[in-house]
């Protein structure tokens, strides 16, 4: 569960980063210009490393964890516990 926490923090930082890429960039503003302004002042990364973000599919990865997560939690909430209160009642009775 932590690793695919950690990739989530990532994916939503790499989102982020496309999201005021593309609203500069649709005003006409270069690739170069973005990162000095934009990005590299407030997540002060590398140009390689903003580039690498770009490429990433960030929202098709963060759908698919999101989706395995929900699944690993509904399988959770269905595992039976020897700890909880309700269930060790009806066996006592």
């Amino acid at each position: 569960m932590a690793k695919g926490y950690n990739r989530r923090n990532f994916l939503l930082r790499v989102r982020d980063i496309q999201d005021i890429y593309m609203q500069h960039h649709t005003r006409g503003c270069t690739d170069k210009f973005i990162y000095q302004n934009h990005i590299y002042p407030t997540y002060k990364i590398g140009r390689t490393t903003f580039y690498n973000y770009l490429a990433t599919p960030a929202v098709k990865e963060l759908k698919e964890l999101e989706e395995r997560m929900r699944l690993e939690r509904e399988e959770r909430a269905r595992q039976l516990s020897m700890f909880r209160e309700e269930e060790s009642d009806s066996f006592i009775k």
